[in-house]
């Protein structure tokens, strides 16, 4: 039984803590409906009647709990986002549910694919408080949220956006999916003859791509994230044929390219992606959300700007091939982190690539 002088664990904490006061010690409230203590009888809530070996029991508990909502939490931020990805498939496109599936899958991976904490994580929920220590909170390093607003359903559109971090930049991304389903329905309607005329022709696919192409009914928009004036930068990215046939599969491997920019970047095609890069790379560094060294972001920048003199100046089999021998280089999570490069001589490397197994 606790008292004015001598309170009980519990009660000591909440004191010190101001967030309950006992109402045994308590003035005011309940205390004052009670009346004087020697005439009522003494009331308390149940914690402050555990013993000290029962409250620590309790909040061990309490602990556990909060974990087990923590978890639950983070799987509920996957399985939101596979719920809206997975409302883009279409009844008769077999082929483009598949390709959401891709899409599923990629999104599986980024979030699977490091710890989420105050660096990396682009969503974050409190758990509840437990008193006496710290602030828990359930993380992921990928969203996904329904963007469509009042206009978009009027032009018949859903759109669907996907955020996350470059894995070593910390450079944050958006990629918004908008899906057209009058449209689908229309490419649905005549799919079974399309694909029968497609495979009269002599080119693999060309038919069924034209009409893809045409339709146009799963598109996206790529930003990525401006420091300065904490807003987005549109970034032009257009994947050409190699990333695949239906626009799900484009949008799976921009998913996986932008979550690894930096390496992507590293491709002459990229100067898209590989504009602007060298500030947004320093302002996520100085905002604490980078993994980079500054000797490391200061190899990349080096790189990039070699693979672009080399682009403007080299024929394209020397370029691809001294673009794998940095790709080589960086591979090494190592590699120009703890000090900087001695002087690259590129030039001397784009020889030996030209010379050596590069040019077998």
């Amino acid at each position: 039984m606790c008292t004015e002088e001598s309170m009980c664990s519990w009660c000591s904490m909440k004191e010190g803590t101001k967030v309950h006061v006992c109402r045994r010690i308590g003035g005011g409230g309940l205390a004052e409906l009670l009346g004087p203590m020697e005439e009522k009888e003494q009331s308390c809530c149940n914690l402050c009647e555990m013993s000290e070996e029962e409250w620590v029991s309790h909040r061990e508990m309490m602990l556990l709990d909060r974990e087990d909502r923590r978890q639950s939490e983070e799987k509920k931020f996957l399985e939101s986002g596979i719920a809206l990805l997975g409302s883009l498939k279409h009844p008769g496109l077999d082929a483009h549910n598949r390709s959401i599936d891709l899409c599923i899958a990629t999104l599986t991976d980024i979030f699977n694919s490091d710890e989420p904490n105050h660096e990396n994580c682009v969503i974050s929920e409190i758990m509840p408080m437990v008193l006496g220590s710290p602030a828990v909170y359930a993380r992921s390093i990928i969203n996904v949220f329904d963007s469509t607003r009042g206009h978009h359903e009027h032009d018949g559109e859903r759109r669907i956006s996907i955020e996350f971090r470059g894995k070593e930049s910390g450079i944050r991304y958006r990629v918004e999916l908008t899906f057209k389903k009058s449209i689908a329905d229309g490419l649905a309607s005549r799919i079974n003859e399309i694909l029968e005329v497609n495979s009269s022709y002599p080119v693999s696919d060309g038919v069924l791509r034209g009409f893809i192409k045409a339709a146009n009914f799963l598109k996206f928009q790529v930003c990525r994230r401006d420091y300065l004036n904490n807003g987005w930068d549109y970034l032009c990215i257009d994947p050409d044929d190699s990333f695949g046939l239906w626009p799900g599969d484009s949008a799976a491997t921009l998913l996986m390219c932008l979550h690894d920019d930096l390496t992507t970047a590293l491709e002459p095609p990229m100067y898209t992606l590989r504009g602007g890069l060298h500030d947004t790379s320093k302002m996520a560094f100085l905002r604490g959300v980078s993994k980079l060294t500054i000797h490391r972001l200061m190899a990349y920048e080096m790189a990039y700007k070699r693979i672009a003199e080399a682009t403007a100046s080299m024929p394209s089999d020397d370029v691809y091939a001294l673009v794998s021998r940095i790709k080589e280089e960086f591979s090494d999570p190592d590699y120009a982190r703890e000090e900087p490069l001695a002087e690259v001589d590129y030039g001397l490397l784009q020889e030996e690539a030209w010379e050596g197994e590069w040019n077998e």
